[in-house]
């Protein structure tokens, strides 16, 4: 074999790890998700659940992402996330026991060539979303890692025969660090640089302590993937890869500072003879002591990451665009999160039209941050255009998650809160539309006008201060529910009572009947505005009570 074998290996090793977690995606997301959610409510449950599903589905990355999406979505706190993450980082060093241990004991290619012509086989006989397809996937991923593995193996054995070997070893550990660090940038894999050390130290190309060198400068460089995708990612995306690189960094840079130098020795502790074992026993332990010395510091790691990124947090974004469109349960979870807060929001825009201050109620200041950075906007006119801003994002973010594949549930509740958004606007609109009739009503000197103006800013204090109420403190949905139902009996008998006052003020308009006219249009406005927002944040309650049983753990706001 010609040394351009190893390429070709190498192509078919990377391929064979990327149809490996196609398959295991596509038969183990919905149950990984519902670990995810369900097993991530303390700091030690993360990171056993980060160790154990990439020790498992040999996929960090797959587990990553959906960390992300439930982080992004307000389903796992960012002190949770890190330890799904760091436990990950653990995980991924499975791959080096199993090659250790099958990978240079068996004749690879002919381990791999049954198990890529009977999985060929079934994929391309059974239909392409079934099971059994998605289970062939997943075996011809092994038998394309085993017969990458293979022709790298035997590429390697070839290197002896025609270069002198002694021109890759001898030098320093630092060379072997920085060059882990570059191969794994390149190729975006630190399993497969994993693969080559075990391959060159099994042949002799190199020593223990050159391979080892070599791992800790893989683990350092896959950072490199969580950099550059959170070049333009979002906060979360962002804290999380600082949290990622700065743990490997720390935990790599004391690896090869205070353990390489005592390889040997530790290993003869362990009573590990086999230098591919000890290769591999030595990638696990740095991870395994990095982990366990972080554990007691994962909350206030946490929070030093939280005050770094405090500033970047503070610019305008919508937080649907903090979840990835990819995984659809935590986007129909973020579509919810997002609507309740439209709706917060325009209630508060109607109170501000009437010159009511609802960042001064007690249920507002004593609030999450992130309901305070929603409700900043204090003029009506900005505060409506954030509401369009926000209804276009979920707009455009619902087309995102349409093309994912979606359940009968999902499916319906992505139409649901796209119906609720645009009825929340148009409640706002509604009223934005009459707000220079309102102005004039305000400035108006005839007795009349100025209690029809009184009383229908009293009805929007009393209303839309209970619609707060009944949105931020905590509820029964069936509560929430009837207490709607008698608001909008209220706002039936506040507009009759509004029309009755006009026709008996009607005395001090002038003998022009468009003032009549303007004033019952306008009461018609204010009663149809309430009307939608109150249906609005009905169907809101009952959609998310029927559909949305999975989002526990959603901290703001509570329905």
């Amino acid at each position: 074999m010609t040394q351009i074998d190893f390429i070709f290996g190498l192509g078919i090793f990377l391929f064979g790890m990327s149809q490996l977690e196609k398959g295991i995606r596509r038969l183990s997301d919905a149950r990984l998700r519902f670990w995810l959610r369900n097993s991530t409510k303390h700091s030690f449950g993360s990171i056993t659940l980060g160790v154990v599903s990439t020790a498992l589905l040999q996929s960090s990355s797959m587990v990553s992402l959906l960390v992300l999406a439930f982080a992004s979505a307000g389903l796992l706190p960012l002190v949770n996330a890190i330890g799904v993450i760091l436990g990950a980082n653990l995980g991924t060093t499975m791959t080096g026991w199993i090659v250790a241990t099958i990978g240079f004991k068996l004749d690879l290619e002919a381990l791999s060539i049954p198990i890529l012509g009977i999985s060929s086989l079934v994929i391309v006989m059974m239909r392409k979303n079934s099971g059994l397809n998605s289970t062939a996937i997943v075996f011809l991923g092994i038998g394309l890692l085993l017969f990458g593995l293979s022709i790298m193996k035997a590429s390697m054995d070839a290197i002896p025969e025609r270069w002198d070997v002694s021109l890759f070893q001898g030098h320093h550990p630092a060379v072997y660090l920085l060059l882990g660090v570059i191969i794994t940038f390149l190729i975006q894999s630190s399993s497969a640089v994993m693969m080559m050390a075990l391959a060159a130290l099994n042949t002799g190309i190199i020593g223990l302590g050159e391979a080892a060198a070599l791992v800790i400068g893989a683990d350092l460089g896959t950072t490199s993937t969580t950099i550059l995708g959170s070049i333009y990612g979002n906060t979360i995306k962002r804290k999380l890869a600082f949290a990622h690189c700065s743990f490997n960094f720390i935990v790599d840079i004391t690896a090869f500072l205070l353990l390489l130098p005592f390889l040997g020795s530790l290993l003869a502790m362990l009573s590990i003879s086999d230098p591919l074992y000890g290769l591999v026993a030595f990638h696990s332990i740095m991870n395994l002591l990095g982990l366990i010395v972080f554990v007691p510091f994962l909350t206030p790691f946490s929070n030093w990451i939280e005050k770094i990124f405090a500033k970047s947090d503070q610019s305008p974004v919508s937080p649907i665009e903090k979840v990835p469109p990819s995984i659809p349960d935590a986007a129909i979870v973020a579509l919810q999160r997002n609507t309740t807060f439209m709706a917060l929001q325009a209630i508060c825009n109607s109170l501000r039209l009437f010159s009511l201050h609802p960042e001064k109620m007690k249920i507002i200041t004593e609030s999450n941050e992130e309901l305070l950075q929603l409700l900043s906007y204090k003029n009506f006119e900005k505060a409506y255009e954030q509401l369009k801003f926000e209804e276009g994002a979920v707009l455009r973010y619902s087309r995102k998650v349409q093309s994912q594949p979606l359940s009968e549930e999902e499916a319906f509740a992505l139409d649901k809160f796209n119906e609720i958004s645009r009825a929340i606007v148009y409640s706002n609109k509604t009223l934005k539309d009459i707000s220079k009739d309102l102005d004039e009503l305000k400035r108006s000197s005839m007795e009349g006008v100025i209690e029809l103006y009184h009383q229908q800013r009293q009805f929007h204090k009393n209303c839309y201060h209970k619609l707060l109420e009944l949105l931020l403190a905590d509820h029964a949905d069936d509560f929430v529910i009837e207490e709607l139902a008698e608001l909008q009996n209220v706002n039936n008998k506040h507009f009759l009572s509004m029309n009755n006052l006009v026709q008996a003020s009607s005395d001090h308009y002038s003998e022009d009947s468009s003032d009549i006219s303007s004033q019952l249009n306008l009461n018609h406005e204010v009663h149809h505005a309430a009307k939608s927002m109150l249906n609005s944040i009905q169907e809101l309650i009952v959609t998310r009570s029927s559909i949305l049983k999975f989002a526990d753990g959603i901290t703001l706001p509570a329905t």
